[in-house]
């Protein structure tokens, strides 16, 4: 942490720390990295949209990787923040998005897009934390919901990507028509999901941008397959050149 401050100015390293089992002892339970230089890169650079993910460690101590995505003007992913903790829960993800608006000095969260998917706690801390800014879910995992709530089939498939793709109200209106005489119970089981949060037609301007899959997260997963295998401090060390190696990539395109 020390030496990441000390090459890295005004970067933030966070570390919480619980009690122990020996009295006066303090045990790891969570730490979240922002570099300055990606913080300025993403605010200058990238669009008011972040996308975040959680991933499960496959070391011997368990817990979760946490992380922020954005999109670059080229629409390249830029990895924001990430954040090891104990477990993909309302509390930690709280404690995220909490570093998170503080650290991007984010007051008009109104003008802002969170895309993730429907895990409850992160639901929960996201409403908590940014009361206003647009929620989108990526629909690729509303799908999944989808079919394992029983509506297979391409028809249906296709259907629901009609109307997530639907640029205009009235063929919003007239792609759930055609997903209702396929199914009107399938057209029922979006009556709790506000097409804000999944179609075209209905996204906050604020953004300008109407990207409808949460890939960038599932990008950055990919790239970290082996480091989630490592003791911590050697997956922080790991995730820290990567970060690196990425903004140079952002800075060669540019």
């Amino acid at each position: 942490m020390y030496e990441i401050q000390k090459s890295n100015p005004d970067s933030s390293i966070i570390l919480k720390t619980v009690d122990g089992t020996s009295k006066g002892q303090q045990r790891f339970q969570r730490l979240c990295m922002y570099f300055h230089g990606v913080k300025q890169g993403f605010l200058v650079g990238c669009r008011p949209l972040i996308g975040v993910d959680g991933t499960f460690l496959k070391g011997i101590v368990g817990g979760v990787q946490l992380i922020a995505v954005g999109l670059d003007a080229n629409n390249s992913i830029f990895p924001v923040a990430y954040a090891t903790v104990e477990g993909e829960n309302k509390e930690s993800w709280t404690w995220f998005f909490k570093l998170l608006k503080e650290d991007l000095k984010i007051e008009r969260d109104y003008e802002w897009t969170i895309m993730s998917d429907k895990h409850k706690g992160l639901i929960q801390a996201c409403g908590q934390v940014f009361p206003n800014a647009a929620h989108r879910f990526c629909v690729k995992y509303l799908h999944n919901n989808f079919s394992i709530s029983g509506f297979k089939g391409e028809a249906l498939r296709r259907a629901l990507w009609a109307a997530a793709k639907a640029t205009a109200p009235a063929e919003f209106v007239s792609k759930m028509e055609d997903m209702a005489a396929i199914d009107l119970d399938a057209a029922k089981w979006f009556d709790d999901k506000p097409p804000s949060q999944w179609s075209k037609t209905h996204f906050s301007t604020y953004l300008k941008c109407d990207v409808l899959l949460n890939n960038i997260c599932e990008y950055f997963n990919s790239k970290i397959l082996d480091v989630r295998e490592k003791l911590i401090i050697e997956m922080i060390k790991l995730l820290r050149l990567y970060m690196m190696q990425r903004m140079k990539q952002n800075r060669d395109i540019a």
